[in-house]
């Protein structure tokens, strides 16, 4: 699909014809709104405000409760967890299961746990989501800081933002950039492209089941299409 890609037109070139991937199919195989502000990321690191953490350590540590150290410690993919401008979503999601883990002293999450406990874990669960499922870098662990300045704001604000322009931008962005010839690597939503080409390209789309019901008690018949 990479080769087929031409990024002058934002188009793939088959022999029958030229064909894209549009905000439309985004919106029905992810399911992400269309309507809403566009989503602007502001990359200015943080000013410094407590005297034993930077800028970026404090920033992390308001929105999800943990606080990274910038030196010594690696994630179980041994990345660092606080390292140019990013965090390990690796060492992020490890040290949330472990405060809320019993085998490490923690105490599970439940629906009798704090307010700030339910809005730190469904924070990081969002920036895992945002960083490892719809912006995912070549690193597949790294999510870059700026994201916690949009993860910080309101539930509306973050429920009001245009995500599915956002992750069809990122996504032409990552096939134009792995198109050119020297490049071995590519980053971005792969998996709306896998699921696209199903969709429209017979000859390699998996065959369907035409007796499958996806009847209204389907667990899957109010998913994103492409879960099903």
């Amino acid at each position: 699909m990479v080769e087929r890609w031409r990024k002058e037109t934002h188009c793939f070139n088959f022999r029958e014809g030229e064909c894209t991937i549009t905000l439309k199919d985004i919106a029905i195989l992810t399911d992400l709104p269309i309507d809403g502000d566009v989503v602007c990321v502001d990359s200015t690191p943080p000013p410094k405000v407590v005297a034993n953490m930077s800028g970026w350590q404090h920033f992390i540590w308001t929105v999800t409760g943990l606080c990274p150290p910038e030196k010594g410690d690696h994630d179980a993919d041994g990345q660092p967890p606080l390292s140019k401008g990013q965090v390990s979503i690796t060492w992020l999601t490890a040290e949330i299961r472990r405060k809320h883990n019993p085998e490490f002293g923690g105490i599970p999450l439940t629906e009798e746990s704090s307010e700030r406990d339910k809005e730190i874990y469904a924070r990081i669960y969002i920036l895992g989501m945002i960083g490892g499922v719809f912006f995912p870098k070549k690193s597949n662990n790294l999510i870059s800081n700026s994201w916690l300045k949009i993860i910080l704001g309101s539930w509306d604000d973050m429920g009001n933002l245009s995500w599915a322009s956002a992750c069809l931008a990122q996504l032409y962005r990552s096939l134009c950039n792995a198109s050119a010839r020297a490049v071995k690597e590519i980053d971005g939503a792969m998996f709306i492209v896998q699921f696209w080409a199903w969709e429209h390209l017979q000859w390699i789309a998996p065959k369907v089941d035409p007796d499958k019901d996806w009847g209204p008690d389907h667990p899957l018949r109010h998913e994103a299409y492409d879960c099903r």
